[in-house]
This record gives structure tokens, sequence and C-alpha cells, in this order.
């Protein structure tokens, strides 16, 4: 048998007694009863009578400032059943606003136009919706008067806007406008200080509207880009350095709030060890919940990544953060998939097939307790292969991921980091 086949079928094999357990064959289970649970006056009531008199503040402040936008329709219209493939298109995102150019084009006449179309788009509430077109004014039409209107950090809305106009302002110059684009950022930054949960946490939508929208949400890395938004503006990175004294103090105690949030979520298994984190948690129990009908209650790979990622990033590291490094950076390798690939149209078998020298593999989502790899479904149910999903679910999500692969580098400069002290 040729070298080059030979490797091929070891490493399937290697794959084969590896992740047989992992992929038997299983009837799909429904969600489990209360798979997410919104914050309400009814659960504030029943916490801790010490806990309770923040959480009471918070929802009257979320309802007052809720009463800044006209009446919004707060049904849920999230399909619960197989759709036709092609039905959802990808995630919305602004359209406009990049951070990644060179400092000269942000103190051009374009940037300039954006910015102020950016102003425009921001919510009464503070906040920016997703999926903003910043070539344009906004229309009427542009309020869905939905719950996504209120205004999010989904797909890093809001904060791609704060930090856009933060860089437009910085090259202003003379500019009168700068004051107004600094006074929209502003408005953001006081919508994420009101956003903040007493326990550190975020959700993705405010004003609270229900559902899992509630939910603390690590989801697309949300509350990882704004912590790391207010660490920016704690350290008076330059682009902040209008930002008065005490709100960046209060943008370094929402980041500490945060971090402790982030430590209290983490997972850990039946012996007590620490391992990765939920896409969602539940705001007032911390435990992780479900989110959208497709997205069960799991460890979640591709999230608990970007949240590695961001304690790597603080100096200096606490035991607490080094002990939440260490504990993650055990689970990753304990549950990837080596030397297969993913193949989205393939459908019998796992969609899994053999690649020498690709990458190494994590579903996005494990079953608690047994480490599985878990899919759902739009119905609610969550099945043990992604191939037996509806199709438009099958091919419509990013069921496995490589993400974890840029860990070991980062983890082993931040050990080496550690021992030069």
């Amino acid at each position: 048998m040729p070298a080059p086949l030979r490797h091929a079928c070891l490493l399937f094999s290697f794959y084969l007694a590896g992740a047989a357990h992992a992929f038997a064959a299983e009837a799909p289970r429904p969600w489990e009863p209360d798979a997410f649970l919104p914050v309400t006056e009814a659960r504030i009531a029943a916490l801790p009578a010490n806990e309770q008199p923040a959480w009471h503040a918070y929802w009257a402040a979320s309802v007052e400032r809720a009463r800044l936008l006209p009446p919004r329709d707060l049904v849920d219209h999230t399909p619960n059943q197989p759709v036709p493939v092609g039905t959802f298109q990808g995630g919305s995102y602004s359209q406009g606003v990049k951070l990644n150019a060179s400092a000269k084009w942000f103190a051009t006449a374009e940037a300039r136009t954006i910015a102020d179309k950016v102003v425009k788009w921001q919510r009464p509430t503070g906040g920016w919706v997703k999926g903003g077109d910043y070539s344009r004014d906004p229309l009427p039409a542009d309020d869905h008067h939905d719950a996504w209107s209120n205004g999010t950090f989904d797909n890093d809305s809001t904060l791609y806007e704060m930090r856009f106009l933060a860089l437009v302002a910085q090259a202003a110059g003379t500019d009168p406008r700068a004051a107004t684009w600094r006074g929209s950022f502003l408005r953001g930054l006081d919508y994420i200080f009101a956003a903040q949960y007493p326990n550190g946490g975020f959700p993705q939508i405010y004003p609270l509207v229900g559902w899992y929208h509630d939910a603390i949400t690590y989801n697309d890395d949300a509350m990882v880009h704004i912590l790391e938004l207010c660490r920016d503006i704690a350290k008076h990175k330059a682009e902040f350095a209008f930002v008065p004294p005490e709100l960046a103090a209060r943008a370094g105690q929402c980041l500490d709030r945060g971090l402790r949030c982030v430590l209290a979520t983490q997972l850990r298994d039946a012996a007590g060890r620490r391992t990765v984190w939920g896409q969602q948690h539940d705001p007032l129990t911390l435990k992780p919940c479900a989110a959208r009908n497709f997205e069960p209650i799991s460890e979640c790979s591709s999230e608990s990544v970007g949240l590695v990622q961001f304690l790597l990033s603080l100096p200096p590291p606490s035991p607490e953060i080094v002990a939440a490094i260490e504990g993650a950076m055990a689970w990753f390798p304990a549950h990837a998939l080596h030397g297969v690939h993913w193949d989205r149209d393939l459908a019998p078998g796992n969609a899994l097939v053999p690649r020498a020298n690709a990458p190494d593999l994590w579903a996005r989502f494990y079953e608690i307790g047994t480490g599985r790899p878990v899919f759902g479904d739009r119905d609610r149910t969550i099945h043990y292969n992604v191939t037996e999903l509806s199709l438009e679910r099958r091919k419509g999500y990013g069921w496995f991921n490589s993400r974890a692969t840029a860990l070991p580098a980062a983890y082993a400069a931040w050990k080496a980091k550690l021992a030069a002290k």
C-alpha cells in the first residue's frame, strides 16, 4: 500500500476509534424543560433578599429606558419547524463602518460622512441595531418595531459604531462635528453601563425583551467584545482620551464586574474541574441555557476560545484567572477531532471525512456530562449526528470549527511570560 494512502487509513482508523462513542447512533431527544428563562419580576422576587434590591433597580431602569421607544412587537417569530433552504440568510452586520482602515482614512470626508450617518442611526436607548446601512440616513421603514429595534450587542452592533466614532473623532482636527460624534459615543457608553447586569453579565438586547435575549450572551463573542472596549477605555487608549476620567473609571469597574461573571460562569465537570463555558448563561442562576431553537444547552467550543483568548490578554492574571485558563486548556485537546474534515454536503454517515494534515476540529456544542457532540434542529430536537438535521439547518450553521487551533501558541506565550516574572 502506498505510504500516503497508508497514512490516511491510519488517521481514519484513529478517528473511528476515538469518536465512535461520540457519534454513536441514538434517537434524538427534546430540549430540557425551561431550557431558557427570561428575567422577570417574579424571578427577581425569588432571589435571596440581599440580591433583590440591585435587580429590582435594574428591572425598573430597563422598563424606563424602553419607554424611550414606540411600542414594540415582542412576539417571538422564530420558526419551530424545518424551513426550506435559503429561507434565512447569514448574520446581519452593519454596513459602512470599518475599523481596520489606515489612520489617514479616518480623517477623510468619506469617514466623516459615515460618522454623521452612524449618529443618525443611534437608537433613543443609546445603542444601535444590527444591520445598519451607513451609506444613507435611516428611514422610518428601518424601524421594524420589534425586539431588535431596542439596540443590541449582537454581531458587534453598538461596539463597532462606538469604536468607529472614536477613531473618526480622534482624526477630526478642528472639525466642529467631532463634539457630536463624541457625544454619540458617550451615549453609547451610558447604554453599556445601563445594560450590565448586577452580576456583571450582559444581555444580547437592551432594554430587556425576554426570551433567550435576556441570557448572559457569550455567543459571537458579544460579551468579550464589550469587555475589551471597556478595557481600552479604562486604559485611556489614545482614541478614547476624550472620555471623562470618571467615566473611564466606570469602564474599568464594568470590566472588573464582567470578569467576575466570566469566572463564575465557567462550567465544571463531575470531579469539580473547570472546563469551558456555554454559549449563553441564565442571568440569575448563571447556569448554561439554550438560545435559538437549534442551540441547546451545552458546552460551547467556539465561544470558549474567545473567552480564553480574552483571559490570556489580562495582565497580571490572578490565581482565579490562571485556574480558569488551565481548566479550559485541558478541555480542548480532550475534545478535539483529528485528521478529519467536515463536509456540509455529505448526507450519509456523520459528514466527517478523513483528510491528512487537516487542522483539528471541534463540534460547536458538546453535551454536558458526556462530552458528546450534539446538534439542534428548529423543532428543538437534539441530535447526535449532524446529518440527521433538516437540510436548511445542516447546511446553514457552523456545527464544527477549528477556532481552538489558535490557542496552543497563545497559551505557550502566556506561560513563558508568567515564567519570566
